[in-house]
């Protein structure tokens, strides 16, 4: 199906992590912030958190319009902890799966929107199933807040390839987000948008064998 890969570019949220947006949207308006509800999108956040995503604001930053909005102070790690409860865990078959396509030679790699405020849980405790580090399954990590560049955008996909050297005709990038994968066609890269849930696998351990 993909000739010639020898590049696989992972989406975290969504793809690698699984995602459980009504948790988050409750335990944000159990702090008293409804607004969540317009914000919180699961591929591209709007307001502050398109912001801290993009790296335009800071943790801090972020908490305090967050206070703003909702006309009281919240304490800056209540918000962490209602943003984490998105992110749920990384299926070990995963992780195993990634394992097989290194040991085949194919390098990995990993471009996210992502923010500072949750960035640290996933890189800490998400990747940790086999005792393993997020560096250990990864060539490089490319994140938007870090970047100050926002996937749908065809910037930081070419950020991306002028440090990585990757040529897009050898890399599969895997994304949830329709706009994204449209992004990466464009710019000559192999897709894959998997749907919400599924067991890609499969898909990960043809390549692998080649």
């Amino acid at each position: 199906m993909f000739p010639e890969l020898k590049n696989i570019v992972f989406d975290l949220g969504g793809v690698l992590i699984d995602l459980h947006r009504d948790r988050s949207v409750e335990a944000f308006r159990r702090l008293g912030f409804p607004q969540i509800e317009d914000l919180l999108n699961p591929y591209y956040p709007k307001g502050v958190f398109s912001e801290l995503e993009g790296g335009a604001i800071t943790v801090e930053q972020a908490c305090r319009r967050i206070g703003e909005m909702a006309g009281r102070e919240i304490p800056c790690d209540e918000i962490r902890q209602a943003y984490k409860a998105f992110l749920g865990e990384i299926a070990p078959y995963k992780l195993r799966a990634i394992d097989a396509l290194r040991e085949a030679g194919l390098r990995t790699y990993v471009l996210s929107n992502n923010n500072a405020m949750v960035f640290p849980h996933i890189e800490n405790t998400l990747f940790a199933a086999d005792g393993k580090r997020m560096s250990d399954y990864f060539d490089a990590i490319y994140l938007s807040f870090r970047m100050h560049l926002l996937k749908p955008s065809p910037e930081i996909f070419r950020a991306m390839i002028a440090d990585s050297g990757m040529k897009p005709e050898e890399t599969l990038f895997l994304d949830d987000g329709e706009r994204n994968v449209a992004t990466a066609h464009q710019l000559g890269f192999h897709v894959y948008m998997p749907r919400p849930g599924e067991d890609f696998s499969p898909l990960l351990r043809e390549i692998a064998l080649r």
